[in-house]
């Protein structure tokens, strides 16, 4: 007759980077959020610089006819 042995307790999580395998997990999340961040921001500035360049062409004076 075959013993079994006895299984092993999980004694701890532990939630976050294991020091004993690559970051790649912490690496690519924060690239992740990163990109979402860059996507939600390049609109925006496009959208800024796009205003402070028609308000500048409003507020030149107009060419003088020769």
């Amino acid at each position: 007759m075959l013993r079994r042995r006895p299984r092993g307790k999980i004694l701890a999580v532990k939630l976050g980077v294991n020091p004993n395998s690559s970051s790649l997990g912490a690496d690519v999340t924060l690239l992740l959020f990163g990109a979402a961040a860059l996507s939600m921001v390049t609109p925006l500035a496009g959208a800024l610089v796009r205003w402070r360049l028609r308000k500048a062409k409003d507020a030149a004076p107009p060419p003088a006819a020769s």
